[in-house]
Parts: C-alpha cells; sequence; structure tokens
C-alpha cells in the first residue's frame, strides 16, 4: 500500500488539515494518508497542548474518513521526534511511504536532521501555503534534480487557518465554530485547552 505521512503538531488539528489531506488523497497516488503527532515537537516548545490530548483530537477529526489513518508512533517515542525515524518506521511496513510537506518549509528541509536521506529515499507531496506558484514550482525543480526524487505538487486553493489563530481566539473567548471539527471543538472545551 501507497501512504502518505501528515506530521504535525497538530495543536490543534483544524478544518485545513483535513482538506489538505483529502486532496493529497484525491490527486496523487497514495491510497491512505497517516497523521502522525508529534510527541517532542524538536523546534516548539511553549503553548503546546499535551500529546495525549492533540492524539484524541486529531482521532476524533478523522474516525468518519477510512482513508484517514492515525498513529502514535512519534508521540511513544522518547526524545526529539526526527522526520527520518518516522519514515524508516513507517517504510518497513507499507510499500511506498511519502512525506506531505507545506511549501514553507521546501527551502527549510535542507537544513533538517538528516535531510539529504530524506530527500533522497522519500517521494514528497508537497502542498502550497502561498500563491505564487511558480516560486514553488522552482524550489521543487532545485530539489528534484539535486536529489533525483520524486516531488508532488498538489494545487489546491489556499487555507489560511492556522492553530496560533485558533489558539488566539480561545484565549479571546471567541467561537472557532467551523474551524475544527465539531467533536474538537468539544473536546477542547470540555479539557478547557488553550486557555492561557
Amino acid at each position: 500500500m501507497k501512504v502518505a505521512l501528515f506530521g504535525g503538531t497538530f495543536n490543534p488539528i483544524h478544518i485545513g488539515h483535513l482538506i489538505m489531506a483529502q486532496y493529497v488523497l484525491n490527486f496523487s497516488q497514495v491510497q491512505k494518508v497517516i497523521f502522525v503527532p508529534n510527541g517532542h515537537p524538536p523546534h516548539k516548545i511553549e503553548d503546546v497542548a499535551d500529546a495525549s490530548d492533540r492524539f484524541e483530537m486529531v482521532k476524533l477529526s478523522i474516525e468518519d474518513n477510512p482513508y484517514f489513518d492515525i498513529s502514535d508512533f512519534e508521540i511513544k517515542k522518547s526524545g526529539p521526534s526526527w522526520t527520518i525515524d518516522t519514515l524508516e518506521y513507517f517504510s518497513s511496513i507499507y510499500e511506498r511511504v511519502y512525506f506531505i510537506i507545506g511549501s514553507d518549509n521546501l527551502s527549510e528541509i535542507v537544513k533538517w536532521y538528516k535531510a539529504e536521506e530524506i530527500l533522497r529515499r522519500y517521494p514528497l507531496i508537497v502542498l502550497p501555503r502561498e500563491r505564487d506558484l511558480c516560486a514553488i514550482k522552482k524550489e521543487i525543480e532545485k530539489l528534484s534534480s539535486k536529489y533525483a526524487q520524486e516531488i508532488t505538487l498538489i494545487q489546491m486553493p489556499i487555507v489560511d487557518i492556522s492553530s496560533t489563530e485558533i489558539r488566539k481566539l480561545i484565549r479571546q473567548n471567541k467561537s472557532i465554530r467551523y474551524m475544527v471539527h465539531p467533536k474538537v471543538e468539544e473536546y477542547i472545551k470540555r479539557k478547557g485547552l488553550y486557555k492561557r
């Protein structure tokens, strides 16, 4: 089976994440998208909900879609969550593993831990975060020619919702209705997440 890994903090997961995952299913060769919430995000320390809460919110968001799955691999792993470790783990299970990345990370991925190994061994699926597709395509061409790897750009509308904005609205006692799955909204209220 061909799968795509959708890693992230998901702090919290929002409708934009779900739309992006559905576009990957619609316009790539993958048969399943696996959401992989970070356990200990190496670059994010503050304002991050407990991993078990973030895992539960992703689970609630995707439970009605048989083509979405969730893994606690990074949550159960001790130490930092390095992308290469996650890719290696899933490639031991599945026929082919694609890695979903936002276009805003394209120029940064070369600085990631074991970046060359990631770029040489795993095909990327790029989701646009900005409207200038020419710049994204140039970056893809540069990486693709240097690492001889398959990099697919999924052309889709820009979904300008962020977890940061959602947390800000919660702190201001504003509604986040329609920005997250209704079950996630209820979970956040019940657990009192992101209030400070």
